[in-house]
This record gives structure tokens, sequence and C-alpha cells, in this order.
């Protein structure tokens, strides 16, 4: 099928990061139990050596098999809330042994990654430990960050969890996954004929996964489970489950998630009264605003995210 090739290339696309951990937030793993006795590994900077503050950070990486140790941008991304310590949360199967690898199809991608890693998974394994953490150490905000896949985890726990007070979403797209994945193939399929085809076979992939219980699939490094979440996924109606400060941000020149559809989907949230969504619009920023480029242009939105953020928790 096609199809099959643009999906591999799209899926890395929404998601990928850029490696270079920054020592300034490495810390030793942390590890916790969950209940089939697997480990999640954690990380947990502070912001004063020896001594708890009273706010909580988290920041959520994308959909790549790689360890959070590998991601350059949490570094700038911790920028955005001075004064808190950062928790960092590793994926399903995954810890910091773990090499970057920008492959798509990267062939060590552990299998129970592959298998069970999922945005309900990680939204659970993020649930027990913020619970933890805040049990422990008493901390009394507690904020959420998180670009593309992470923005999808970081609407879906601000919408289950009752801790949670402010989101930040950046690269989410619109309202339902498959318009992003329609979109960024038209930048990569210059053919009419060819990207009809595409979005053809892609649409009817989809209706195969929706439609069809679970079977042995494995494309971009992700399973079935994996994928009839994204397909399923309605960001729209989470989005109307949250009532805290909420600040979606996209970029105009993204190419893996539809700007049209971000701003429709925002303009829609807003005409039904939802007055505690906040949207940001940069017309020359990418997917990941800039934050992955050598120039200082994500230095904008990483003050005005700051600027919103100690707004709404002061």
């Amino acid at each position: 099928m096609k199809s099959l090739k643009w999906l591999l290339w799209i899926s890395l696309q929404l998601f990928i990061v850029t490696p270079l951990f920054s020592q300034e937030l490495i810390t030793n793993p942390i590890e916790i139990r969950r209940d089939d006795e697997t480990t999640v590994n954690y990380y947990l900077q502070l912001e004063e050596q020896g001594s708890h503050t009273k706010d909580l950070l988290v920041i959520l990486q994308g959909s790549d098999c790689n360890s959070v140790r590998k991601i350059k941008t949490i570094q700038k991304l911790a920028e955005v809330y001075p004064g808190a310590d950062i928790l960092t949360v590793e994926k399903y199967g995954i810890n910091e042994e773990l090499s970057y690898s920008s492959e798509v199809e990267r062939s060590d991608c552990p299998s129970g990654y592959i298998e069970n890693d999922n945005p309900q998974q990680r939204v659970s394994d993020l649930n027990k430990v913020t619970t933890v953490l805040r049990n422990k150490y008493m901390y009394e905000r507690v904020i959420v960050v998180g670009g593309s896949e992470g923005a999808v985890i970081a609407y879906m726990l601000a919408a289950s969890a009752d801790y949670i007070d402010a989101v930040v979403l950046f690269g989410s797209g619109g309202r339902f996954f498959i318009d992003d994945v329609v979109h960024s193939m038209k930048f990569e399929i210059t053919s009419e004929k060819e990207l009809a085809e595409s979005i053809k076979g892609f649409k009817q992939l989809s209706e195969h996964i929706l439609s069809n219980g679970p079977f042995e699939i494995s494309m971009s490094n992700h399973g079935y489970s994996w994928w009839r979440t994204m397909l399923s996924l309605d960001q729209q109606e989470f989005l109307k489950r949250i009532a805290i400060p909420v600040l979606i941000v996209q970029g105009g020149q993204d190419r893996s998630a539809s700007p049209e559809k971000a701003t429709e989907m925002v303009d829609s949230l807003k005409k039904t009264g939802k007055n505690n969504i906040d949207y940001y619009f940069y017309p020359d920023h990418d997917h990941a605003l800039n934050l992955s480029l050598a120039d200082n242009s994500a230095s904008l939105v990483i003050d005005d995210i700051k600027n919103w953020l100690r707004g709404k928790m002061n």
C-alpha cells in the first residue's frame, strides 16, 4: 500500500525530537512499579539541591522511540516556569541505556515499547509518578507542558486529573489526528494523483484499524494500541472537559500538524463559551516552535509562555 511509506515518514515528522540532552538537567533515574510489575523510570531535577520548591513543572516528550534524557528541547522548555522542580518520565520499556536514533523504524526499539506504549499508558504512568511526588514533597502547583504527542498526553492528563493547575500545548494540531496526517502528506507529495491515492490508502488503513480488534502491526515503532488510540481521539472533546487555564501554541509553518485545523478547533471551542483557553499563533514558527533551530527565534515563544504562566499562577 502506497500510504505506508508516508505513514512512516509522517509519524516521525509529527513527533520527532532533537538529541543532546543538556547536562544541566541530568539527574539519576528514580524507579516506580506499575501494576504489571514493569518499571517506570523518571527524573526529578531540583531547582535547589537538597530541597524541593512548591511548584512542579512536568515536561512531556513526543512519540519517538528515544529516552527522555536525550531530548534537547527540554532544556529550553524548562525556562517557561523558572523556580520549579522539573519532572520528566520515560515511556514504557525505555530507559537511559537506549542510545538516540532519528530512524523512523529503528531496529533496536524495545519490543515492550512497541507493544505497550500508547497515550493511555503514558497518562497512567504520569498519574502514578505525580501522585507519589505530590504526597512525598507536598507540591502546591503542577504545570504541564507538552508538544506534539506530548501535547496529547498533556490534555488527556489535564482532563482526568484534579491536581493540574495549568497546561501548555504546542504542535497539537486540529481536532482529529487524521487531518494532521493529511496536512503533512501535502508537503511531501507533489503529484496530485499520488497525493489522492496516498490519502485514500491512509483512510482505508485507518478504517481497518478502527473497525478491527487488536492485530499485530508495527509502523514507525508503534503498535496497534498506539495507532488505534491516536485515530480515535477527539481533541476538542477533551479540551471541553478542562476547566483550568490552557494555552495552545501553534506555528504557522508547521508541516506536521495543521495550523488551519488548530485555529478552527480553537474558534469552535470559544464559540461554546470556553473562556479558559488562550491561543498564541506564530506565523513564522515550525512544528516545534523553532526550539530545535540554532537561531534565537524560539526565545519569543518561551518568553510569551513564561509571561502567560506568570499571569495565571499569580
